[in-house]
């Protein structure tokens, strides 16, 4: 099949705004995951005392 210069440049435009769609998504996700890994950060120090109290105990009563 032989496509005329107007089909070729229809599927080139519709190709264009897919890659934009595709490259915006992209940017989101970055996004999303960058907040996604700073909330866990938090959450994992907020925490850390919590994972293993005895530890946490000790170093509250002073001792090794």
């Amino acid at each position: 099949m032989q496509l005329d210069d107007e089909q070729a440049t229809k599927i080139l435009d519709k190709l264009e705004i897919v890659q934009l769609r595709l490259e915006k998504i992209e940017l989101q996700q970055e996004q999303l995951l960058e907040k996604f890994n700073k909330h866990v950060d938090f959450i994992n120090e907020t925490y850390e005392g919590l994972r293993n109290p005895i530890r946490t105990a000790t170093k509250f009563f002073g001792r090794k």
